[in-house]
């Protein structure tokens, strides 16, 4: 399995808030969330629809960028957590499930 990929918050810290002089009050403000918010986005939290839109208003981005990032992650750590059942599944044969009659 690949390197697990950069979470959200490091993006937003170390590609925008840091480079651009933007603190997490500023970008709450802009965003018009409570700093708490922010600040745990930056800390780790996992980012919803309504957040990516924010981000992406707020910092020039698309949505489409901050949730490709959290759903990068969100499926790395469902593979891991997943990879020692997934090897005892067995995948249905569909050819073998058609000639029998099943569609």
């Amino acid at each position: 399995m690949k390197n697990k990929p950069v979470a959200v918050g490091i993006i937003l810290k170390e590609e925008f808030l840091e480079p651009m002089g933007i603190t997490i009050v500023m970008l709450s403000e802009a965003m018009g969330v409570h700093r708490n918010t922010v600040s745990a986005i930056v800390n780790g939290k996992n980012i919803n629809v309504t957040q990516a839109v924010l981000l992406a208003s707020a910092l020039g981005t698309s949505s489409e960028f901050w949730l490709n990032l959290q759903h990068n992650v969100d499926l790395w750590n469902a593979r891991k957590m997943f990879e020692e059942v997934s090897k005892n599944i067995q995948a249905f044969d569909v050819n073998s499930l058609i000639s029998n009659g099943y569609q």
